[in-house]
Protein backbone atom coordinates (compact mmCIF):
# COMPACT_ATOMS: atom_id res chain seq x y z
CA UNK A 1 0.00 0.00 0.00
CA UNK A 2 1.10 3.60 -0.66
CA UNK A 3 1.12 5.68 2.53
CA UNK A 4 2.01 9.21 3.58
CA UNK A 5 3.30 10.16 7.04
CA UNK A 6 2.87 13.70 8.38
CA UNK A 7 4.78 14.85 11.46
CA UNK A 8 3.63 17.69 13.70
CA UNK A 9 6.24 16.87 16.34
CA UNK A 10 8.06 19.51 18.35
CA UNK A 11 11.43 19.80 20.10
CA UNK A 12 13.34 16.55 20.64
CA UNK A 13 10.39 14.45 19.47
CA UNK A 14 10.89 15.80 15.95
CA UNK A 15 14.38 14.33 15.56
CA UNK A 16 13.34 10.98 17.10
CA UNK A 17 10.42 10.74 14.69
CA UNK A 18 12.56 11.67 11.70
CA UNK A 19 15.04 8.89 12.48
CA UNK A 20 12.24 6.30 12.48
CA UNK A 21 10.43 7.55 9.39
CA UNK A 22 13.66 8.10 7.39
CA UNK A 23 14.34 4.38 7.85
CA UNK A 24 11.06 3.28 6.28
CA UNK A 25 9.99 6.05 3.90
CA UNK A 26 11.22 8.77 1.56
CA UNK A 27 11.11 12.32 2.89
CA UNK A 28 9.13 14.39 0.38
CA UNK A 29 8.88 17.52 2.53
CA UNK A 30 10.26 19.00 5.72
CA UNK A 31 7.91 16.91 7.84
CA UNK A 32 6.28 14.62 5.26
CA UNK A 33 7.21 11.10 4.13
CA UNK A 34 5.82 8.74 1.50
CA UNK A 35 6.46 5.11 0.61
CA UNK A 36 5.02 1.79 -0.54
CA UNK A 37 4.87 -0.52 2.47
CA UNK A 38 3.27 -3.76 3.64
CA UNK A 39 0.79 -4.06 6.49
CA UNK A 40 3.49 -5.66 8.65
CA UNK A 41 5.90 -2.84 7.88
CA UNK A 42 3.29 -0.25 8.74
CA UNK A 43 2.65 -1.87 12.10
CA UNK A 44 6.40 -1.89 12.75
CA UNK A 45 6.56 1.87 12.08
CA UNK A 46 3.67 2.51 14.45
CA UNK A 47 5.26 0.36 17.15
CA UNK A 48 8.59 2.21 16.94
CA UNK A 49 6.90 5.61 16.99
CA UNK A 50 4.80 4.70 20.02
CA UNK A 51 7.89 3.35 21.79
CA UNK A 52 9.59 6.76 21.68
CA UNK A 53 6.45 8.93 21.83
CA UNK A 54 6.21 11.86 24.24
CA UNK A 55 3.73 14.69 24.72
CA UNK A 56 5.49 16.50 21.85
CA UNK A 57 5.00 13.60 19.41
CA UNK A 58 2.26 13.88 16.76
CA UNK A 59 2.31 11.71 13.62
CA UNK A 60 -0.48 10.79 11.23
CA UNK A 61 -0.48 8.01 8.64
CA UNK A 62 -2.67 8.21 5.52
CA UNK A 63 -3.35 5.38 3.10
CA UNK A 64 -3.52 6.68 -0.48
CA UNK A 65 -6.46 4.72 -1.88
CA UNK A 66 -6.66 6.48 -5.27
CA UNK A 67 -5.65 9.69 -7.01
CA UNK A 68 -8.54 11.54 -5.39
CA UNK A 69 -8.97 9.76 -2.07
CA UNK A 70 -6.87 8.99 0.98
CA UNK A 71 -7.83 7.40 4.30
CA UNK A 72 -6.50 8.06 7.80
CA UNK A 73 -4.97 4.83 9.12
CA UNK A 74 -3.70 5.87 12.55
CA UNK A 75 -2.42 8.69 14.74
CA UNK A 76 0.45 8.44 17.20
CA UNK A 77 1.00 10.95 19.98
CA UNK A 78 -0.88 14.21 20.48
CA UNK A 79 -4.18 13.84 18.61
CA UNK A 80 -4.99 17.52 19.16
CA UNK A 81 -2.54 18.37 16.38
CA UNK A 82 -4.96 16.81 13.86
CA UNK A 83 -8.70 16.70 13.35
CA UNK A 84 -10.71 13.47 13.19
CA UNK A 85 -9.71 12.96 9.53
CA UNK A 86 -6.03 13.50 10.24
CA UNK A 87 -5.84 16.96 8.70
CA UNK A 88 -3.65 19.69 10.22
CA UNK A 89 -5.60 22.78 11.33
CA UNK A 90 -4.55 26.11 9.85
CA UNK A 91 -6.06 28.21 12.64
CA UNK A 92 -6.78 27.94 16.36
CA UNK A 93 -9.41 29.57 18.57
CA UNK A 94 -9.65 29.53 22.34
CA UNK A 95 -12.56 29.78 24.71
CA UNK A 96 -12.44 30.26 28.45
CA UNK A 97 -14.44 27.58 30.25
CA UNK A 98 -15.96 28.80 33.49
CA UNK A 99 -15.86 26.74 36.69
CA UNK A 100 -13.24 24.45 35.13
CA UNK A 101 -16.03 22.31 33.65
CA UNK A 102 -15.74 20.40 30.39
CA UNK A 103 -17.12 22.49 27.54
CA UNK A 104 -20.58 21.47 26.39
CA UNK A 105 -23.90 22.96 25.36
CA UNK A 106 -26.04 20.69 27.57
CA UNK A 107 -27.27 23.51 29.76
CA UNK A 108 -30.27 21.50 30.94
CA UNK A 109 -28.53 18.12 31.25
CA UNK A 110 -29.22 17.79 35.04
CA UNK A 111 -32.92 18.48 34.36
CA UNK A 112 -32.97 15.95 31.50
CA UNK A 113 -31.39 13.33 33.77
CA UNK A 114 -34.04 13.95 36.41
CA UNK A 115 -36.87 13.70 33.88
CA UNK A 116 -35.53 10.45 32.46
CA UNK A 117 -35.05 8.96 35.94
CA UNK A 118 -38.60 9.80 37.01
CA UNK A 119 -40.03 8.57 33.72
CA UNK A 120 -38.14 5.31 34.13
CA UNK A 121 -39.56 4.98 37.64
CA UNK A 122 -43.17 5.36 36.51
CA UNK A 123 -43.19 4.12 32.89
CA UNK A 124 -44.31 0.54 33.67
CA UNK A 125 -46.50 1.30 36.67
CA UNK A 126 -49.51 0.14 34.63
CA UNK A 127 -48.09 -3.38 34.43
CA UNK A 128 -49.02 -3.87 38.08
CA UNK A 129 -52.63 -4.51 37.05
CA UNK A 130 -54.14 -7.97 37.51
CA UNK A 131 -54.94 -8.07 33.80
CA UNK A 132 -51.31 -7.61 32.75
CA UNK A 133 -49.89 -9.86 35.47
CA UNK A 134 -52.21 -12.67 34.37
CA UNK A 135 -50.60 -12.61 30.92
CA UNK A 136 -47.17 -13.22 32.45
CA UNK A 137 -48.15 -16.63 33.77
CA UNK A 138 -46.62 -19.49 31.70
CA UNK A 139 -49.90 -21.10 30.67
CA UNK A 140 -52.11 -18.00 30.52
CA UNK A 141 -54.85 -18.12 27.86
CA UNK A 142 -54.61 -14.34 27.46
CA UNK A 143 -50.85 -14.33 26.91
CA UNK A 144 -51.03 -12.72 23.45
CA UNK A 145 -54.15 -10.63 23.91
CA UNK A 146 -53.96 -6.90 24.44
CA UNK A 147 -55.20 -5.33 27.64
CA UNK A 148 -58.36 -3.22 27.39
CA UNK A 149 -56.02 -0.30 28.07
CA UNK A 150 -52.32 -0.49 27.27
CA UNK A 151 -50.02 -0.46 30.29
CA UNK A 152 -48.47 2.96 29.48
CA UNK A 153 -51.93 4.56 29.49
CA UNK A 154 -52.69 2.96 32.85
CA UNK A 155 -49.34 4.32 34.07
CA UNK A 156 -50.27 7.92 33.26
CA UNK A 157 -53.73 7.42 34.78
CA UNK A 158 -52.01 6.42 38.02
CA UNK A 159 -49.47 9.24 37.85
CA UNK A 160 -52.18 11.77 37.08
CA UNK A 161 -54.17 10.51 40.05
CA UNK A 162 -51.06 10.73 42.25
CA UNK A 163 -50.34 14.32 41.19
CA UNK A 164 -53.96 15.47 41.31
CA UNK A 165 -54.16 19.23 41.83
CA UNK A 166 -50.69 19.50 43.41
CA UNK A 167 -47.89 21.64 42.07
CA UNK A 168 -44.68 20.03 40.82
CA UNK A 169 -42.89 20.91 44.07
CA UNK A 170 -45.72 19.44 46.15
CA UNK A 171 -46.04 16.10 44.36
CA UNK A 172 -42.26 15.66 44.19
CA UNK A 173 -42.09 16.20 47.96
CA UNK A 174 -44.91 13.71 48.37
CA UNK A 175 -42.97 11.22 46.23
CA UNK A 176 -39.79 11.78 48.24
CA UNK A 177 -41.72 11.02 51.43
CA UNK A 178 -43.11 7.79 49.90
CA UNK A 179 -46.64 9.02 50.54
CA UNK A 180 -48.74 6.64 48.41
CA UNK A 181 -52.38 5.96 49.24
CA UNK A 182 -53.10 2.84 47.18
CA UNK A 183 -56.83 2.80 47.80
CA UNK A 184 -57.15 6.49 46.90
CA UNK A 185 -55.25 5.89 43.65
CA UNK A 186 -57.46 2.94 42.70
CA UNK A 187 -60.58 4.95 43.48
CA UNK A 188 -59.29 7.92 41.46
CA UNK A 189 -58.61 5.95 38.28
CA UNK A 190 -62.01 4.27 38.47
CA UNK A 191 -63.51 7.70 37.83
CA UNK A 192 -63.73 8.18 34.04
CA UNK A 193 -60.97 10.53 32.87
CA UNK A 194 -60.81 11.19 29.15
CA UNK A 195 -57.74 13.45 29.20
CA UNK A 196 -55.57 12.54 32.22
CA UNK A 197 -52.72 14.82 31.07
CA UNK A 198 -54.95 17.89 31.00
CA UNK A 199 -54.03 20.68 33.43
CA UNK A 200 -51.08 18.82 34.95
CA UNK A 201 -48.13 20.97 36.13
CA UNK A 202 -45.23 21.27 33.62
CA UNK A 203 -42.88 18.64 35.06
CA UNK A 204 -45.63 16.06 35.48
CA UNK A 205 -46.79 16.77 31.91
CA UNK A 206 -43.34 16.09 30.47
CA UNK A 207 -43.02 12.86 32.43
CA UNK A 208 -46.44 11.74 31.23
CA UNK A 209 -45.40 12.40 27.64
CA UNK A 210 -42.24 10.30 28.03
CA UNK A 211 -44.30 7.51 29.58
CA UNK A 212 -47.10 7.50 27.02
CA UNK A 213 -44.68 7.63 24.07
CA UNK A 214 -42.06 5.10 25.20
CA UNK A 215 -43.56 2.38 22.95
CA UNK A 216 -45.47 4.38 20.35
CA UNK A 217 -46.24 7.96 19.37
CA UNK A 218 -49.91 8.67 20.13
CA UNK A 219 -51.94 9.02 16.95
CA UNK A 220 -55.60 8.46 16.06
CA UNK A 221 -56.23 4.79 15.31
CA UNK A 222 -57.51 5.51 11.85
CA UNK A 223 -56.34 8.00 9.25
CA UNK A 224 -60.01 8.36 8.38
CA UNK A 225 -60.54 10.14 11.66
CA UNK A 226 -60.27 13.46 9.88
CA UNK A 227 -61.41 15.64 12.79
CA UNK A 228 -58.60 14.48 15.08
CA UNK A 229 -55.97 14.70 12.33
CA UNK A 230 -57.03 18.22 11.38
CA UNK A 231 -56.91 19.28 15.01
CA UNK A 232 -53.43 17.77 15.47
CA UNK A 233 -52.09 19.76 12.53
CA UNK A 234 -53.30 22.98 14.13
CA UNK A 235 -51.76 22.31 17.56
CA UNK A 236 -48.89 24.72 18.18
CA UNK A 237 -48.25 24.26 21.90
CA UNK A 238 -47.02 21.18 23.72
CA UNK A 239 -49.55 21.68 26.52
CA UNK A 240 -52.38 21.84 23.99
CA UNK A 241 -51.21 18.57 22.45
CA UNK A 242 -51.26 16.79 25.83
CA UNK A 243 -54.73 18.14 26.59
CA UNK A 244 -55.98 16.69 23.32
CA UNK A 245 -54.54 13.15 23.63
CA UNK A 246 -56.81 10.44 25.01
CA UNK A 247 -56.93 6.64 25.07
CA UNK A 248 -58.34 6.56 21.53
CA UNK A 249 -54.89 7.52 20.23
CA UNK A 250 -53.80 3.88 20.05
CA UNK A 251 -54.09 2.88 23.71
CA UNK A 252 -57.38 0.99 23.66
CA UNK A 253 -57.46 -2.69 22.69
CA UNK A 254 -60.38 -4.94 21.94
CA UNK A 255 -60.25 -8.08 24.09
CA UNK A 256 -60.82 -10.05 20.90
CA UNK A 257 -57.72 -8.68 19.17
CA UNK A 258 -54.85 -11.14 19.42
CA UNK A 259 -52.06 -8.63 19.80
CA UNK A 260 -49.44 -7.98 22.41
CA UNK A 261 -49.83 -5.02 24.72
Amino acid sequence: MMVTFVSQCQRKALNRTRRVLDTFANRIGTNTWQTVITEEGLQAVKKLLRKTATKNTAVSCHWIRSRSRSELVWLVGNRDKFNTDGYVPVNWTQKKILNTQWENDWTYLPLIKGLVALSGLFHDWGKASDCFQEKLKPHSKNKFKGDPLRHEWVSILLLSAFVGKLTDAQWLDKLAQGDFDEQALILAIKTPTKNPMEELPPLASLICWLIVSHHRIPLPLSENDEDKLKHLKKVSKFSSLLNFINSEFGYENSRNDEQKS
